[in-house]
């Protein structure tokens, strides 16, 4: 049984775990789109995922949260990034998060993005190439997913 979030707030921060999975489909890394999401009055996308609950593996929260958000079954990602981002937002935020690379379903079509029950996620394709001209968080990680490559990189993204 899991319990609560891997989250906690202390004296002038908060600590999260949080999963993400890079959804890609398409060949050629430029030409190669990856699924986007955003909640109602955020006013930037990122990668759909979320936080890890205590006692449960982190490709276990992967697959609830898009089940979740996207209400699909989707298979088991490789490991691409560990991206430890610090920043700033009212008090001093650490998150670590573990990026799994995914390939979208072949049977499962493009536009089928609205299924899911979380209230107020919405969900676009945009093209790797494109993600500096759409408002993406964190904005530091583009240059990996522009990047090609197999190996599991550890990304710092410190803005305090």
């Amino acid at each position: 049984m899991t319990g609560h979030d891997i989250s906690w707030s202390a004296r002038g921060g908060t600590f999260n775990l949080r999963v993400a999975a890079v959804i890609s489909h398409g060949q050629k890394v430029f030409d190669q789109k990856v699924l986007l999401c955003t909640v109602d009055r955020l006013g930037y996308w990122f990668l759909p995922g979320g936080r890890v609950r205590f006692g449960e593996p982190a490709q276990r929260a992967l697959s609830r949260e898009l089940t979740e958000e996207l209400g699909h079954r989707f298979p088991a990602g490789r490991l691409a990034f560990v991206v430890e981002n610090i920043y700033w937002d009212r008090s001093l935020q650490h998150e670590v998060g573990l990026y799994y690379r995914l390939a979208w379903p072949a049977g499962l079509a493009d536009s089928d993005l609205d299924s899911g029950t979380e209230p107020g996620h919405r969900f676009r394709w945009a093209t790797i190439s494109e993600l500096n001209s759409v408002r993406f968080e964190p904005a530091g990680l583009i240059p990996e997913l522009q990047r090609p490559g197999d190996d599991v990189r550890h990304v710092l993204l410190d803005r305090q």
